[in-house]
C-alpha cells in the first residue's frame, strides 16, 4: 500500500514540476509555436501552447502543455508532455513522460516510456530501449521493446516484439478479452496478466517464458488508484482546454474573467437560470420535427458551455488565490489556470459538498458567458 501511495505521489510530482521552470530562458508561448527543421535550440526548451510542432532539434529536454504536440525532430534529452494529443515521430536521446487524451509513438526513444491516457499506440517503426510503463484505456504496442512491458489497460493489443518481459493489469469492467497477442508477435519473457478474461494469444505468436494469468481482485486499493487516474485524466483535460482558452481564446477570457471578477455575486443568478432552462427549451423542442437540429445545437452548446465555465470559474479562483499569496494584483493567465483547475477540480471531489461547489463553479461561469455575451451584443 504505501509503495502504491508513494508511485502516485512520484507520478503527480513528477507531472507538475516541469511547471515551475517555465519562467526559463529557453521558453515560448502562444497560439501556434514551431521549430523549424535545421533550427537548433541549445539546452532545454519550455513551451506553452494550443499547438506545438517541433522539426527541428532540441538539445537537451522538450517540457510542453498544448492541446496538440507533434515531435518529427530530434530531442536529445527527454520529452515531458501535458497535452490532448502527443505524436513522437521523430528520435528522442532520453526517456519519454507524457500524460493527455492520446499519445502516439512512431519513432525511436533511447530509454524509458512513461505514458498516461486514453488512447496510447506504438506504431510499427517505433523502438523504445528500455521500459514501457502505460496507463490507458486502449492501447496497441506494434513496435519494438528491448526491454520490458508493464502497466494498466483496459484493452491491450501486442503485434510487435518485446525483448523481457509482458506484466500488464486488465480491470474487470466488461465483457471480452482485454489482452490480445496476435500472429507474429514475440515476447522474449513471461506473460503475466492481471484479468477475469483470459487473453487471446495466438498459436503463431512466439513466447520465450510462461503465461500466466491472474484473477483480478477488487480492493480498496485498486479502488483507489482506480479513483486518481481518473481524477489526474479530469485535471489534464481541464488544463488542455484551458490553455485553448487562454491563449487562442485571450481577448474573450479576460473580458469574461473581467464581468466575473467585477461582480462575482451578480453572475450566480443568470448562471443558474441559463443552466435550468435550457435543457427544457431541447426537450420541448425535440417533439417538433422542425425544432429537433435547433435542439440538439442547444444541447450542444449547453453541454459545452457548462464545462467551460467550470474552467473559468477555475481561472477566477486561481487569480484570487494567487493574489493573496503573492500580492500581485494582475497574475498571469497560465499559472491561474493551473493553480485554478487543480484546486477546483479537488474541491469537486469532495463527498457531499463537491457537487455544490461544482454547481456554484457553473453558475458563476456561465454568468461571466453571459454577461459578455450581453454585453456584446449592445454594440450591434
Amino acid at each position: 500500500m504505501k509503495t502504491k501511495v508513494f508511485t502516485i505521489l512520484a507520478a503527480l510530482t513528477l507531472c507538475l514540476w516541469p511547471l515551475a521552470s517555465l519562467h526559463a530562458v529557453g521558453a515560448r508561448a502562444g497560439n501556434s509555436i514551431y521549430v523549424a527543421e535545421g533550427e537548433i535550440i541549445d539546452g532545454n526548451f519550455y513551451a506553452i501552447g494550443e499547438n506545438i510542432t517541433i522539426d527541428g532539434t532540441i538539445s537537451g529536454d522538450l517540457i510542453a502543455i498544448a492541446q496538440t504536440i507533434t515531435v518529427n525532430g530530434r530531442v536529445e534529452g527527454d520529452i515531458i508532455t501535458i497535452s490532448q494529443d502527443t505524436t513522437v515521430n521523430g528520435s528522442v536521446g532520453g526517456n519519454i513522460r507524457s500524460a493527455g487524451n492520446s499519445s502516439t509513438i512512431n519513432g525511436a526513444v533511447t530509454r524509458n516510456v512513461n505514458v498516461f491516457g486514453n488512447k496510447i499506440v506504438f506504431g510499427p517503426d517505433s523502438r523504445i530501449g528500455w521500459d514501457i510503463y502505460l496507463v490507458g484505456a486502449n492501447t496497441e504496442m506494434r513496435g519494438t521493446i528491448d526491454g520490458s512491458l508493464s502497466g494498466q489497460a483496459g484493452q491491450a493489443l501486442i503485434t510487435g516484439k518485446i525483448g523481457k518481459n509482458v506484466n500488464l493489469k486488465l480491470p474487470n469492467n466488461g465483457s471480452g478479452q482485454k489482452l490480445t497477442i496476435v500472429s507474429g508477435a514475440i515476447i522474449n519473457g513471461d506473460v503475466i496478466y492481471t484479468a477475469n478474461n483470459a487473453a487471446s494469444i495466438s498459436e503463431k505468436s512466439s513466447i520465450a517464458g510462461k503465461v500466466q494469468q491472474k484473477i483480478a481482485a477488487t480492493s480498496e486499493t485498486n479502488a483507489l488508484l482506480l479513483w486518481f487516474w481518473r481524477k489526474l485524466f479530469a485535471i489534464f483535460s481541464a488544463l488542455a482546454i484551458g490553455l485553448v482558452l487562454i491563449f487562442a481564446g485571450r481577448n474573450i477570457s479576460l473580458k469574461i474573467l473581467n464581468k466575473i471578477s467585477d461582480t462575482p455575486s451578480k453572475m450566480l443568478l443568470p448562471g443558474l437560470i441559463i443552466m435550468l432552462i435550457l435543457p427544457p427549451i431541447a426537450l420541448i423542442l425535440i417533439f417538433t420535427l422542425i425544432g429537433i437540429p435547433l435542439a440538439l445545437i442547444i444541447s450542444a452548446w449547453w453541454i459545452t458551455a457548462t464545462y467551460i465555465a467550470k474552467i473559468y470559474t477555475a481561472i477566477y479562483a486561481g487569480q484570487f488565490i494567487l493574489k493573496k499569496i503573492t500580492k500581485n494584483n494582475d497574475p498571469s493567465l497560465l499559472w491561474s489556470l493551473i493553480v485554478g483547475v487543480i484546486v477546483c477540480w479537488l474541491l469537486f471531489t469532495v463527498p457531499f459538498l463537491g457537487w455544490i461547489i461544482g454547481l456554484f463553479a457553473i453558475w458563476l461561469g456561465l454568468g461571466g458567458i453571459w454577461s459578455y455575451m450581453a454585453s456584446q451584443l449592445g454594440k450591434i
